[in-house]
């Protein structure tokens, strides 16, 4: 199929649609039968009407969409205090009814209609951030959180295609779990790298990222595993998170089927490289869609951990809603299978302002001003897009 046509097709339609990577590619979501806006209210339902009984599907029986934070806080307990909303959708998920492979070389003809701004505005700046931070290292001193994420958000007032920015991200900053939602009212472009959720069967896997590296052109990958490996906060960092989600999976998985398949290797991306590792389990028979969501999300290498009470810290701490930050994208098919990503190096495009949230880790033996730099570069891919 020709890529080029496909996408100034369905760029030009109007219509919505959905693009997701893929190892070969990248899949396109089009001709949507049902949108599903979640809430608070309507969550449980919407799992109750996924079937996962099914045996032969087509390729299109599934829901394809996002948690978003707030949403998967309220899933499993936790409560907010009034915090500032943008009022967007707590959640969306779509039913396609054509599915289109696209070669990994995207490529449109963008319109002229961008008004792009450069200028960004961040929400905590260094000093408040290090306020912050210092609030956090007392509390890792008491023993409240061993490791706990501060969220900052760049904003700006902007009219962009989202199309055109998805095309030069996947040329500039290519990830494994890139994607990107367009839609009448507000788009998703990203970059993420982190797999939080592939569910095949009973098999199911988890892909932890937690240690970043600042690249440089004295840099490779085989210096940077040497770099993890010799520092001791990133070491610390990094088995924190891999415990927690071991645990995580080992509350819906066959007892001793939870294995690190791979551990501690480096993946490298425009600006950074990341410290990451894969665990695999075997699913319980009763597991249903719902055990495995409330298990795994919001995933833990974005939060901290423990991940209950340091979710209780961040959202008494933080002003405003993240929204789609730190939720997860991906879809659900008809038979039950899954895949699902964690939501980070994205932008959401909503009433024309567009907003990127990062986080860095806090341990006991962080450094602030090194963990609001990290905060910045890893925006940077994404701001870039802008100039």
């Amino acid at each position: 199929m020709n890529t080029f046509k496909i996408l100034n097709d369905i760029n030009s339609s109007g219509k919505p649609y959905v693009i997701y990577k893929t190892t070969k590619g990248f899949d396109l979501f089009t001709d949507f039968s049902k949108k599903i806006i979640l809430s608070n209210k309507n969550i449980l339902n919407f799992f109750k009407s996924i079937s996962s009984n099914k045996k032969k599907i087509k390729k299109t029986d599934l829901y394809i969409g996002f948690f978003g934070y707030e949403l998967l806080n309220h899933l499993i307990g936790i409560k907010f205090p009034k915090q500032k909303t943008i009022h967007f959708p707590k959640g969306i998920f779509y039913k396609p009814e054509t599915l289109l492979s696209l070669n990994e070389n995207l490529s449109f003809k963008a319109p002229l209609i961008e008004n792009k701004n450069k200028q960004f505005k961040i929400n905590i700046n260094r000093k408040n951030y290090t306020k912050i931070f210092n609030k956090f290292k007392k509390k890792i001193r008491q023993g409240e959180t061993y490791q706990i994420k501060i969220c900052t958000k760049y904003k700006n007032k902007s009219k962009i295609d989202p199309l055109d920015f998805f095309c030069r991200l996947s040329k500039s900053n290519l990830a494994p779990e890139a994607f990107l939602i367009k839609d009448k009212n507000y788009s998703v472009i990203s970059c993420s790298p982190e797999t939080l959720i592939e569910k095949k069967g009973r098999s199911i896997i988890t892909k932890p990222i937690a240690g970043t590296l600042t690249k440089n052109k004295s840099l490779n990958k085989s210096k940077a595993l040497q770099y993890f490996r010799k520092n001791i906060k990133e070491t610390k960092e990094h088995n924190m998170i891999v415990d927690m989600e071991r645990s995580d999976l080992s509350r819906i998985c066959v007892p001793g089927s939870v294995k690190i398949k791979k551990e501690k290797t480096v993946e490298e991306y425009k600006d950074l490289f990341h410290y990451v590792s894969l665990i695999k389990g075997k699913l319980n028979e009763k597991a249903k869609i719902i055990d495995i969501v409330k298990s795994m999300m919001p995933g833990g290498s974005v939060i901290g951990c423990p991940k209950i009470s340091t979710l209780n810290l961040l959202n008494k701490q933080e002003k405003e809603n993240r929204n789609i930050y730190t939720g997860s994208f991906g879809y659900i098919k008809f038979n039950g299978d899954m895949r699902f990503n964690i939501i980070i190096r994205s932008i959401l495009n909503f009433k024309n302002t567009s907003e990127i949230s990062v986080a860095s880790g806090v341990v006991i033996d962080s450094n602030a001003n090194h963990e609001f730099n990290e905060n910045f570069i890893k925006a940077k891919a994404l701001i870039d897009l802008f100039k």
